[in-house]
């Protein structure tokens, strides 16, 4: 699939990656390859021979340790893949200087630092796009549609749970140090989970979080939600594991319909008549007459709107702004967290008889 946009002055955009970790290696190097308008002009890494790995593999010119040393390389736009505590930092750095920014999410893990960033890009007139790029996925945009369209009828509630035997390939330990990613699974897969509910459903309302931290990142955490907005107030929970494969499902519920997603197909979505007796329900899909999406088609998607941010200041799907709601619970979770109740964490006393005496 290539672009077909082009600047104005017949040159591909110049971009620059500040983190060669998996997500540059697997998704936006891959990505880019296939945008016509768009090369990876450079590479930035501390790890220098990570950087050059992957541009002998990827046919990228040039390389850096300090994002700094950028100031000599003539851009257009920088993807930000570095460990999420240096999002904010690095990002305001480049807005400052007037270079559009595709930040991975999370954009901060403050409310604080992402409405900073937001105020810079604003200020300078530049593209701010964060990394949800979950949006893209033709499954989350027919959900869009059907709530917005009121195919379900009055809202009864929903449930979300996304959880795996952890696997990504990790170029480095910044995911699972609390000081350098901010949190675990929350704001790790919970950013593009939370992100999708928000855009669906509207603002929170409330919100209790429990997780398993006990005083580190957690790998297993539970929310239950109200959110409350063109669609009419909804409540729900959603569960999130790094240490078990869940159902990783969606299921929206209403008077009339209910609605299916299966998260590790990206374009089908079942739909069923909710009091419809089982094993009658039926399919609807966005891409029966196309070859299914990818986790890959995505990313490319999500460049192409950034490239067509930097050539005509149009606002991204998953712009800046649009990403503060999600920063912003994943902060209120993390001060109002409790922990999880296991089944083996609750106090038991047993009498002599009962063990057997």
């Amino acid at each position: 699939m290539q672009s077909e946009m082009r600047p104005s002055n017949n040159r591909p955009l110049r971009i620059a990656i500040i983190g060669c970790g998996a997500v540059a290696e697997l998704c936006h190097l891959p990505a880019v390859q296939q945008i016509s308008n768009m090369e990876v002009v450079a590479l930035v890494d501390r790890q220098l021979p990570r950087a050059e790995t992957l541009a002998k593999q990827f046919g990228v010119s040039k390389c850096l340790e300090n994002y700094q040393q950028l100031s000599e390389v003539e851009i257009d736009g920088v993807i930000i893949g570095l460990p999420n505590y240096l999002h904010a930092s690095v990002s305001k750095e480049f807005l400052t200087k007037g270079i559009a920014v595709l930040v991975e999410k999370p954009m901060a893990l403050t409310v604080t630092d992402a409405e900073e960033m937001v105020d810079l890009a604003k200020r300078h007139a530049v593209p701010l796009q964060v990394g949800l790029m979950s949006r893209y996925f033709k499954g989350a945009q027919l959900i869009k549609r059907a709530l917005m369209n009121d195919w379900l009828g009055k809202l009864e509630g929903f449930s979300l749970e996304n959880g795996l035997l952890y696997d990504w390939p990790a170029a480095s330990g910044g995911i699972v140090l609390k000081d350098q990613a901010g949190g675990g699974q929350l704001v790790d897969i919970g950013s593009h989970m939370l992100d999708l509910l928000l855009w669906w459903f509207g603002e929170v309302k409330d919100v209790e979080y429990r997780d398993d931290s006990l005083g580190g990142v957690e790998s297993d955490c539970e929310l239950s939600l109200t959110l409350d907005g063109p669609t009419g107030p909804v409540s729900g929970t959603v569960v999130l594991s790094r240490l078990r494969n869940l159902s990783n499902v969606v299921r929206i519920v209403g008077e009339q319909f209910t609605l299916e997603w299966d998260l590790s197909s990206m374009d089908s979505v079942r739909m069923w008549p909710t009091h419809e007796v089982e094993g009658h329900s039926r399919f609807i899909t966005d891409s029966q007459s196309e070859r299914p999406q990818s986790w890959h088609d995505a990313f490319v998607i999500q460049l192409e709107m950034f490239a067509q941010s930097i050539l005509t200041g149009e606002r991204a799907l998953t712009s800046g702004d649009g990403a503060l709601g999600t920063v912003a619970l994943i902060e209120q979770c993390y001060r109002e967290r409790k922990p999880v109740e296991w089944p083996w964490m609750k106090s038991a006393h047993y009498s002599m008889v009962e063990v057997g005496r």
